[in-house]
């Protein structure tokens, strides 16, 4: 009988070591909805946690905002994010710490700059003409670029955009490849293409695509 308690209880201590072994440290996850879009983010952590969340933020707007805390593990997780009516995007999230994601309008681009066809480079926030053309490498006639890192916001917070859009003109030949398909309205060949706007991008980013 001595020996069965004896058994049971080296169990039970090896089960609560291995519990001890496993980090547990929770931090908070804000998430700041201003999307004008229901968001859903489903969590999958690693081996190490084995965690598991389901995050649902209802919609908001600038001026109110829905704003959700949540309590998460400290882990890597598999990130799967519906947003903007529905448009899945999926990449990771590094959880180190407390962390705030803010979901801007939808369809609104962050502030930044872009560069375009007549190789003006131009301020997104006012419109105006702020950088002169030759201040970095031309890239090829029709190509439409960012040039400086968009504002990303407050120290351990990251805005989340994520949306696509269409974009057409007279075709480039040297990116054709790059095309979606052809218009032909009998007077010339148009080009267009779906392509895709997201934020935060790199791999300086917790959130990541």
């Amino acid at each position: 009988m001595k020996k069965v308690s004896l058994l049971v209880l080296l169990a039970i201590l090896a089960s609560t070591l291995l519990m001890a072994a496993i980090p547990t440290t929770v931090v908070r996850l804000t998430i700041i909805n201003k999307s004008g879009s229901d968001v859903y983010m489903k969590l999958t952590g690693s081996a190490v946690t084995d965690a598991f969340y389901y995050l649902t933020v209802p919609a908001g707007d600038r001026d109110a905002p829905t704003v959700k805390v949540f309590t998460v593990m400290v882990d890597m997780y598999q990130r799967e994010t519906w947003q903007c009516n529905g448009l899945m995007s999926s990449g990771t999230l590094i959880v180190d710490g407390n962390l705030r994601l803010t979901f801007t309008p939808c369809g609104e681009r962050v502030c930044g700059w872009s560069r375009w066809w007549d190789y003006a480079y131009i301020n997104r926030c006012t419109g105006e003409p702020n950088m002169k053309p030759g201040d970095l490498a031309q890239l090829g006639d029709g190509v439409n670029f960012e040039v400086v890192k968009r504002k990303a916001g407050e120290p351990r917070m990251e805005k989340i955009t994520y949306f696509k859009y269409l974009t057409y003109g007279a075709p480039y030949w040297s990116i054709a490849d790059l095309y979606d398909g052809w218009w032909n309205f009998g007077c010339g060949t148009w080009q267009y293409r779906l392509r895709t706007y997201q934020l935060p991008y790199g791999c300086e980013w917790r959130y990541q695509y």
